[in-house]
């Protein structure tokens, strides 16, 4: 009974985990309907989840004491609900049509049910090891098939520099896996295949074209050798080796151009100057949009299709000037939901970031750590599809802080 009881907890999480990312994206196949659909089922299951579990009134594996990100993400709630009314105030959106559009942030929740579910902290791991290698098969199905969408393809309409710009819901478990593959390398070096099956990740964080993405993961992976590492000569060894090994790939022809179009792409955007898109977007955003430091600091509110407001933000300026908030990063993360919410937001980043773990679970430091040096000027750390992986890196930093206390 008790190991039903175990294995039907496992289907809900990991159920829950495949409507964080709505399943790879592939639900495009039925319609976009079903995004809606596979948000309310898992808002549904939620619900249900946490009446039973309440009611009756079950024990905990861990204490809420330990519970390190429980209060912080609570916090973060009760600001992104000041910022709805506040988008009300000053854009007379209506409120529930803003919380609706923010649903997303209902993902946050998997984090509660990870620990009311009592889901063994391995068990995590392996489902997120499962789900890496999904998002690489999906992906690399996409690739093939291709001009035939069976995820959404949003601008990736053509390859770009060879690589298809593809924005699939799902890549924080490969980016996840990478970083635990290679931690656990560093803890052991006999252990090759960890090794191997992070290059694997590299190669489609590689493949995803984004010039952002791959910096920064590499500035990652270097401070988790760095990090993670027992001794320093071995640490320098790892370095060397992957120097070289990164001068052999670059060997590649397609490769080449990729870092050369890269450098050119980079150094043609720093020539326009105040007429960067980024800079126009900063200027709409916060002079034409943005009503005043109150607005700025509770939030302008998440805009809306078909109101006044996502009228103004949405079409007037996404769709025909390009001027995009999520190409702010966490800038454009405060003119939506405020300075407040974004300051809660940083505040459980800083607990995920600077928590200190043992040497074998640095990985998930530096995980959050990627998250948000990529978010400087992306939208990575709270695009759709983050969410739920992010809840198992709060639910394994959870679990490992509750060990080390409890030995």
């Amino acid at each position: 009974m008790i190991i039903a009881l175990k294995q039907f907890n496992h289907y809900i999480f990991i159920f829950a985990l495949l409507c964080s990312v709505h399943f790879f994206g592939l639900y495009f196949i039925l319609g976009d309907i079903f995004v809606k659909i596979i948000d309310a089922c898992y808002l549904l299951i939620v619900l249900l989840i946490f009446s039973k579990l309440f009611i009756e009134k079950r024990s905990i594996n861990i204490p809420t004491r330990y519970w390190l990100f429980s209060q912080p993400i609570l916090i973060l709630y009760f600001c992104l609900f000041i910022s709805a009314f506040s988008g009300f105030y000053f854009h007379d959106q209506s409120p529930f049509l803003t919380l609706l559009a923010m649903r997303y942030f209902c993902y946050f929740l998997i984090y509660y049910i990870l620990i009311l579910l009592r889901i063994e902290k391995e068990v995590v791991l392996r489902i997120a090891l499962i789900f890496a290698i999904l998002y690489m098969i999906v992906f690399t199905l996409q690739l093939i098939l291709f001009p035939t969408a069976i995820v959404p393809l949003g601008n990736a309409d053509s390859f770009d520099r060879g690589f298809l710009r593809l924005r699939l819901e799902g890549v924080g478990f490969v980016t996840l896996m990478a970083f635990y593959s290679l931690n656990n390398f560093l803890i052991n070096t006999k252990n090759k295949m960890q090794l191997a099956f992070y290059f694997l990740c590299f190669i489609f964080i590689f493949i995803l074209g984004f010039r952002t993405l791959l910096l920064t993961f590499v500035v990652s992976s270097l401070l988790l050798i760095f990090f993670g590492n027992k001794s320093v000569t071995k640490g320098l060894f790892i370095v060397v080796f992957a120097f070289i090994s990164m001068l052999a790939v670059f060997q590649l022809e397609q490769v080449r151009e990729f870092v050369f179009s890269m450098f050119e792409q980079t150094e043609s955007q720093m020539d326009l100057g105040h007429e960067y898109i980024r800079f126009l977007t900063f200027d709409f955003l916060f002079n034409t949009v943005n009503v005043n430091f109150t607005s700025l600091f509770f939030g302008n509110g998440k805009p809306v299709e078909g109101t006044n407001y996502g009228d103004l933000v949405l079409e007037r300026g996404a769709k025909d000037n390009g001027y995009i908030s999520a190409d702010l990063g966490l800038i454009g993360f405060a003119f939506d939901y405020g300075l407040l919410s974004l300051i809660a937001f940083l505040n459980i980043l800083r607990i995920a970031i600077f928590k200190k773990l043992p040497k074998h679970s640095v990985y998930l430091n530096i995980f959050f750590f990627y998250l948000v040096i990529s978010s400087i000027t992306t939208a990575e750390i709270f695009r759709a599809g983050m969410f739920g992986v992010e809840m198992l890196g709060l639910y394994l930093i959870t679990c490992v802080n509750h060990e080390k206390h409890t030995q």
